[in-house]
């Protein structure tokens, strides 16, 4: 039972990352939403002014029923979290040295320029008891947000459910005008081992763009992969999706995590931060447009896809969880739709930067 669970979060897990290049420029997709679906993305296309109105879409009213539908019956239902099996080296929360340094670094590289994100009203810490009687335990999900001038969005979800669930979830989302591709951090333990997935997304699949973000971090890439090995083949069709330094593996002792995984974890966040340092903002008018749909095409994705909502809505129900989706972890569209977010300007935030947990 304990593998069945721990292969039925893997197939979810990989779902996390098909996104970034499931949508070809105004090409309808298998998995997806095509370009033609979505008003907002018909009005990036054609560069003309995103709307102004503070009520949602009929569309994404639609996506969010259907998520509702789903949530509860999907396969990532956090069923593992009530699975028997023991990790031989519980540890009460492997991923605080991660955040703690994560939270240094980000604060020493972006520096003054660095403020709080909006985190809406009963999302910054949540809790609930879960399991069953001599397992019950507590499990806590604490969120951080952070902008600057040239990142939109940089934001973590740590999870902690004891022994049968740890997560980290760390992504930097750059304004829509920097071609700068997205870096995604996923680190989960369950009760049969840790899954990890870091990448530095690309937003288009062209030469020059691997030429320009891929090619300086194949060295890291190389370093890293010798000791994280490939986690198991994809779908011909998915691989399109990662990055050629895409790091997908999933090691069995702890003590591999806290060794090669925090050392890949560091190198991918600094690497990535170079290129955020060197960034020029683009200018072109069809570049831009070409940046903003494939950046709302990737958030409309996540968002639909994404594997935690079953996790989430089994913790903490289904209001909350789609709440979170889409107001916090996936908001662009939101944001755009409401006004809130315009292409390279802050959210208004007056909230202190904080990087510690905090107890309710």
């Amino acid at each position: 039972e304990g593998v069945t669970m721990v292969a039925r979060a893997i197939l979810s897990f990989v779902a996390l990352f098909g996104a970034a290049h499931a949508f070809q420029l105004g090409t309808p997709v298998r998995h997806g939403l095509s370009s033609s679906s979505s008003p907002l993305l018909r009005t990036c296309l054609h560069r003309s002014a995103s709307s102004s109105a503070p009520t949602v879409s009929p569309r994404l009213r639609s996506l969010r029923m259907a998520d509702e539908a789903r949530a509860v019956g999907s396969r990532d239902s956090g069923r593992h979290m009530e699975d028997t099996s023991e990790r031989s080296e519980a540890v009460s929360d492997i991923y605080k040295p991660f955040w703690e340094w994560a939270a240094k670094t980000i604060k020493e590289r972006l520096g003054d320029d660095l403020v709080s994100y909006p985190i809406p009203d009963g999302y910054l810490r949540k809790e609930a008891m879960v399991g069953k009687g001599k397992r019950e335990s507590l499990a806590w999900t604490q969120s951080y947000g952070y902008q600057t001038k040239k990142m939109r969005q940089i934001r973590a979800a740590h999870v902690n459910g004891g022994a049968s669930l740890q997560v980290l979830n760390l992504v930097f989302f750059p304004h829509m005008n920097y071609d700068l591709p997205f870096l995604g951090l996923d680190l989960v333990t369950l009760p049969g081992g840790h899954l990890i997935a870091i990448d530095m997304q690309p937003l288009f699949q062209t030469e020059e763009y691997k030429k320009k973000y891929a090619e300086p971090c194949m060295d890291m890439y190389q370093k890293h992969v010798k000791n994280l090995p490939w986690g198991g083949d994809f779908p011909e069709e998915a691989k399109q999706y990662f990055s050629p330094v895409f790091l997908w593996t999933r090691p069995q002792e702890d003590k591999q995590v806290e060794t090669y995984v925090f050392e890949a974890f560091k190198d991918y966040i600094n690497k990535y931060l170079d290129f955020v340092e060197a960034a020029k903002p683009v200018t072109d008018p069809d570049h831009l447009a070409r940046i903003r749909e494939r950046q709302l095409s990737y958030l409309q994705y996540r968002a639909e896809k994404d594997p935690a909502r079953g996790m989430f809505t089994r913790m903490y129900g289904p209001e909350w969880t789609e709440r979170y989706i889409h107001g916090f972890l996936f908001d662009l569209e939101e944001k755009m739709e409401s006004g809130e977010y315009k292409t390279g300007e802050l959210l208004p935030c007056s909230d202190p930067l904080n990087f510690q947990p905090t107890p309710l």
